[in-house]
This record gives structure tokens, sequence and C-alpha cells, in this order.
């Protein structure tokens, strides 16, 4: 009989630990695997991976047997990260799922946008493990849909139930409508510069649409590893996340480069989005809004918010 956590090992190419996050059953128990992140102001800390019975669910600590740095992101733009832990204690959550002790850990939706061919499947599939999966293989095309994967961060967990849109068979519109996340990822690929057309109309949609206004949206440049054949400088990618005023990051799937930081940065964009509400309510309550329309007109854009911070909003 298995222990109630077992341990996977940390970094790429860890232990095996199933495939990707998928659930394992034995002796009619039923293991799912759990990611465990630390924030400093270093950056991401990737604790290792391990395997969790449903009904343990409710532990709310998981030590390692081996403890593996991810790639860190300059620590300027990660020192605000401690406010996701602030954040998560004061966000009161409908969804989720109930453990034995009655515990309910928080389940969220993420939307997964962009051109065929960025990496979106890739990214996902990196998401739901430590271990090293290489993006460049062809049989990952196949495993498009919905993932899920939990996530513990300093203590605290939460489910993410990420949706890979199939850009080929479904309008971003009917994406959005039909799934409602609460987070918004667009992705394109440095390499392809029609792929960044993409996802700035994928941008003005949920900007027309209001989503962004309520909403974490992240902008994301992937495929940075193939840097000879980069037609996107990752200023043009930075330039349009501030001018629609979502968050961006660059990051190699075929490399795991800054995809700790990504999944870690998408759960502090949602814990963030009650606040998005708030600030919506207090805009709607003003009778006059003048001092909003004139920074507008004038060019003020969020100078002390960085883009690439995406712990804050």
């Amino acid at each position: 009989m298995l222990a109630e956590t077992r341990r996977c090992g940390g970094g790429n190419g860890g232990g095996n630990c199933g495939n990707g996050g998928d659930d394992e059953t034995e002796d009619g128990v039923e293991y799912y695997r759990l990611r465990s992140f630390s924030i400093t102001a270093n950056g991401v800390f990737n604790l290792g991976d391990s395997l969790k019975s449903r009904r343990s669910r409710s532990i709310n600590s998981v030590t390692s047997s081996g403890t593996s740095c991810s790639s860190t992101r300059d620590a300027r733009l990660l020192s605000s990260a401690s406010q996701l832990s602030g954040i998560e204690s004061g966000v009161e959550n409908d969804q989720g799922e109930s453990t034995d002790d009655g515990t309910r850990v928080a389940t969220y939706k993420v939307g997964m946008l962009g051109a065929s061919g960025v990496g979106k499947t890739a990214l996902t599939a990196q998401f739901t493990t430590s271990e090293y999966i290489c993006a460049y293989d062809a049989s990952l095309d196949d495993e498009y849909g919905q993932k899920s994967v939990s996530v513990m961060i300093d203590g605290q967990e939460t489910e993410l139930e990420i949706i890979d849109h199939p850009a080929t068979e479904m309008s971003v519109e009917t994406f959005c409508s039909s799934y409602n996340p609460d987070v918004y990822v667009v992705v394109y690929s440095v390499v392809d510069r029609r792929s960044l057309k993409f996802a700035e109309e994928t941008l003005v949609h949920l900007w027309k649409s209001d989503y962004m206004a309520t909403h974490g949206v992240i902008l994301v440049g992937n495929k940075v590893d193939l840097q000879r054949k980069r037609e996107v400088a990752a200023m043009m990618g930075r330039r349009l996340a501030n001018s629609c005023g979502c968050k961006f990051i660059e990051t190699s799937s075929g490399l795991a480069h800054h995809v700790d930081e990504l999944l870690v940065g998408i759960l502090a964009q949602i814990k963030l989005n009650p606040q998005r509400d708030r600030n919506q309510v207090t805009r709607r309550r003003r009778s006059k809004q003048r001092r909003t329309i004139l920074k507008h007109l004038l060019g003020f854009k969020r100078k002390t918010k960085s883009c690439e911070n995406l712990f804050v909003l």
C-alpha cells in the first residue's frame, strides 16, 4: 500500500510520477500530482512534485527530497511576490473540491489562446510536471484539450484547469463565451511575426468585450530558444502588453525557461481578480471621470507598474 503522499524528483529530468499530472489509482485510492513552489524576492523556486491521494488533499505542506531552482527572473520584478500569500488569504472562492474534513481546494480555469503552432500545448504539458518534456515532440499536437494541475505555493493548494484553445476549430469569441476562464494566457511565437498579429487581435477582443477589465491577461512570447530564427523582438511584445494594460513574459517550452514563473504568475493574476472587480465598481460609481480621460489622452500608462511583474495588477 502506498503512503498518503509520495515524492517525485524536482526539476527537469526528475523522478517519474506518472504522465503529466494525470490521476493514478492504486488499491482503490486515487492519486494526483501536486507541484510545489516557493516565492522569494530572488525568484520562483521549484520544490518538486509529489503524489497525493484525494482523501489527503487537505495536507498543507509537502517536503521534497530534492529541491531545485527554476530559472529565476530579475529580483526587482519579483520583489512584490510575497503579496500573493496575502491575496490568497483574503479570497473566498465558491469553486473547488471538498476534502473529507471539509477543506476546500479552490479551482480556477485558465484559457490558453493563440494561433496554431505557437506552443500552447507544449506549455500546457510543461505546466503539469517538473519532468522534462520535449516541446518539439510531434505527438504533443494530439494532446490539446483540457488538463488540470494542482499547485501548492507557500503551503496553499490550488487546482488549475488549463483549457487549450484549438485555434483552427473554434473562434476566440466562442472560446471565451463557452469557457469563461478566470485568466487568459495569450501566446505567440517569437519566430512567427504573424502569430503576434493574431495575439494582438485576441487582446483587442478581450479589451472590447470587457474581459480584460475583470480578468487577468498575460501575453507570452514563446520559443525564445530559437533565437537565430527570431522575428519578434522582446521590445515589440513588451510594447503591445503595455499598450493593452496586460502582463508580459517570454518563455521557452523547449528548455522549460520561465515556465514555472509563468505558471505561478497565472495563479497570482487569478488571485488579483477580486481586486479588479472592486476597482471596476469604484470606477462605475464615479459620476465624472475627467482625470482618467485626460490621463489616457496625454498618454499616461501605468508607469509605476511593470508589465513584466506578474504579481501585481
